[in-house]
């Protein structure tokens, strides 16, 4: 008995301890969720020089415009407003009955998003039994009338590892596509593994820092992300697709591909996110994203918000697509 009593005196002094370091709840009140949102930003996110915002300057500008009174739609309209100027489409914002908000202009507008069809692609350019996953994460095959291979990847995970597979069946092509248009991002280092057969050398791809502390300055120090050899080298020429939607994993994908010298990148600019981004909530039930790192690519440079250009500009038309017609697939397809 004595023993239980000494536990429980321990668990008591244990609990109480604990609510002296737990934060207090944040205030759900618009002042309060638009300080709280503000601050994090703040102290957590990565690329505001790369893309040449004064979040101080900001807060000048919409902080007066919440008060005690502002109605949650007021509330929701200035967030969002302020968050439109990092224009970054790894920045999000989801609130209950309304389209989730990106920050990036050309995803929140969809602007030129019916440029790419997969449907187009599966229906006329490639020939039958390609290959294919129910979610799209890839779907490959040869091109009709061709000794080509094409592989296009939805998302970057585990469907990656299906490039292993798709390279012993192209090992005597004229060459390969590898289509990322609309590549939603994931998780790169899948992406790193699956193209080990595309290099005989290891190849520095880019450089990214975290943030890991409230201070402007403080990141992580630079560590050096890098592509190298894993089975048997498949050195045949291959063309890259991207377009505006390609982002994230999808562009730091584009990135190690690019290091190749048997690469050539057609189609458009990809979104220009490239940072890890993480999600946090508001205390009234809103749930954000936001951007944590930078990121230097091979060259030295950052990309963020700029995207990455390709080698060669090529970008569909709407009447050609409603036509069954993907002129930057063509355009690849004739480059071999």
């Amino acid at each position: 008995m004595k023993n239980q009593w000494i536990t429980i005196v321990l668990l008591a002094i244990l609990l109480s301890s604990c609510e002296l370091f737990l934060e207090p709840e944040p205030k759900n009140n618009a002042e309060a969720i638009f300080e709280n949102l503000w601050t994090t930003f703040d102290e957590s996110y990565g690329p505001f020089n790369e893309r040449n915002i004064d979040w101080d300057a900001l807060y000048r500008i919409y902080r007066p415009q919440v008060t005690a009174s502002t109605t949650e739609e007021e509330l929701y309209q200035t967030i969002t407003a302020m968050l439109t100027n990092l224009d970054d489409g790894h920045v999000q914002l989801v609130a209950p009955d309304r389209r989730i908000f990106n920050a990036n202009y050309i995803r929140n507008n969809k602007i030129d998003d019916e440029l790419f069809n997969l449907d187009v692609i599966r229906n006329k350019y490639l020939e039958p039994g390609f290959k294919q996953l129910s979610d799209d994460g890839y779907v490959y095959g040869k091109i009709r009338g061709k000794n080509i291979g094409y592989i296009y990847f939805n998302y970057v995970a585990d469907n990656f590892f299906i490039m292993n597979q798709f390279l012993d069946e192209n090992l005597f092509s004229d060459g390969i596509i590898i289509d990322l248009r609309h590549n939603q991002g994931g998780d790169f280092t899948f992406g790193f593994s699956a193209f080990g057969r595309l290099t005989n050398q290891t190849r520095d791809v880019f450089q990214s820092r975290t943030k890991n502390g409230t201070g402007s300055n403080d990141f992580t120090p630079l560590h050096t992300w890098r592509l190298t050899p894993g089975g048997a080298y498949f050195n045949k020429p291959i063309i890259v697709l991207t377009d505006r939607y390609t982002i994230s994993a999808g562009e730091r994908s584009v990135m190690a591909l690019m290091t190749l010298p048997n690469v050539t990148v057609m189609g458009d600019t990809t979104s220009g996110a490239h940072a890890t981004m993480i999600g946090r909530e508001l205390a009234n039930g809103w749930y954000y994203t936001i951007a944590t790192q930078n990121t230097l690519l091979f060259d030295g440079k950052s990309y963020e918000g700029i995207g990455l250009a390709p080698d060669v500009v090529v970008k569909n038309v709407l009447e050609e697509i409603n036509n069954g017609i993907d002129r930057t697939l063509q355009y690849a397809i004739d480059s071999f």
